[in-house]
């Protein structure tokens, strides 16, 4: 029994080494794992606000089956080119626009996004466009990067447009809780020996690959399940149209504000939050006369279900209205026809975010109600 363990041992010894060997000799020349799991090393620790992008980088970003060409400027702003943004603009007037995701335009190069589109179109009036979104900022980050640009940069400029997302309220909760500045993720061994395998066992790659392949079929097989159950139709007739649209619909951190659990657990402190750094902020602005606007917009499942406005959209009306501060709304625009017809439209589908043809949407409001 022990020489058969021993043998057993030996072999699977002998296995690893020789995959290791392989991998290192020829996986390797092939680059093989970036291709599978590409580096994101554009998106970085900032000690000052959490997290940011690299300055000056020209590389390839990726949101599910979207690769697009992801360049920034000096100041580490999603842009077209690899510009030098002076304290002092040469325009007549310098104006950010600031959110997380949406703003960031993730899945599409900077020129297809609406703040790109804006930036396309404001400049032969000599106005500068600046887009300081990050994925996953919000407004305690929002707060502390402005005041950053402001006090430490001395980048001098007139106006400031807070995009407020439905994430920004657990967003906010969840940093108020951890917030570190340092934004460095904790050691963990296993995840340490995961990717470590992965980089250099060609056999445990294949095996990753292999289990993702079987676990993907397996998430689609539930999505169509709670999907026929969702919108009531046969399971075998639900399409692949339907699946998007659930998961559209379905975003945890979308919750909060027409799900009395999620609402309980972070909405409510959440919200209080950013209360709180929006106030900040626009104190800041207005202490170094800067206009500030706040502009607020739905996801798929607002327009699907016309939620409760309360808990959000009318809140933040109202915060606006009290300040005297000008706020565009574009939930409004959202909420004119067939929901369904205007998801499939204006978002990617099976996601949140906006498409290309959603992007165009929000820079033509943009202009109408900004300009």
């Amino acid at each position: 029994m022990i020489k058969y363990i021993i043998k057993i041992l030996i072999i699977i010894f002998i296995s690893i080494f020789f995959d290791l060997i392989f991998t290192f000799f020829f996986f390797s020349k092939f680059n093989f794992y970036e291709t599978i799991y590409p580096k994101l090393d554009h998106r970085i620790a900032n000690i000052n606000y959490h997290h940011s992008f690299r300055e000056n980088v020209s590389t390839f970003d990726y949101w599910g089956k979207y690769k697009y060409r992801f360049i920034t400027n000096s100041l580490g702003f999603k842009d077209k080119s690899n510009k030098e943004i002076t304290k002092l603009t040469k325009s007549k007037k310098r104006i950010i626009i600031i959110g997380d995701s949406f703003t960031e335009g993730i899945g599409y190069e900077y020129d297809n996004t609406f703040v790109g589109l804006l930036d396309n179109d404001k400049i032969t009036q000599n106005i500068e466009i600046l887009n300081a979104g990050v994925a996953s900022q919000s407004p305690i980050i929002y707060f502390k990067k402005i005041k950053y640009l402001i006090e430490e940069k001395k980048i001098k400029f007139d106006d400031l447009i807070v995009f407020l997302d439905i994430s920004d309220i657990p967003d906010e909760y969840y940093y108020n809780i951890d917030f570190d500045s340092s934004y460095k993720k904790n050691f963990n061994l296993r995840d340490y020996l995961q990717e470590f395998f992965i980089k250099n066992s060609s056999i445990y790659l294949f095996l990753d690959l292999i289990f993702s392949k079987i676990n993907q079929q397996k998430e689609k097989y539930i999505l169509k399940y709670n999907a026929s159950k969702e919108f009531k139709i046969d399971f075998f007739k639900t399409t692949n149209q339907k699946i998007n649209l659930y998961k559209s619909l379905n975003v945890e951190r979308g919750m909060w504000n027409h799900d009395i659990k999620s609402w309980n657990f972070h909405g409510f402190k959440g919200r209080k939050l950013a209360d709180l750094y929006l106030n900040k902020l626009f104190t800041l602005c207005k202490e170094n006369n800067i206009k500030f606007t706040l502009a607020i917009y739905p996801w798929p499942v607002h327009i699907f279900y016309e939620h409760d406005p309360s808990f959000h959209r009318d809140y933040w009306i109202d915060w606006a209205k009290n300040k005297n501060i000008k706020i565009i709304d574009f939930f409004e625009y959202f909420l004119k026809e067939n929901p369904e017809e205007l998801i499939e439209k204006y978002f990617i589908n099976g996601d949140i975010h906006w498409n290309e043809e959603g992007h165009n949407f929000i820079y033509k409001i943009l202009v109408k109600e900004y300009f």
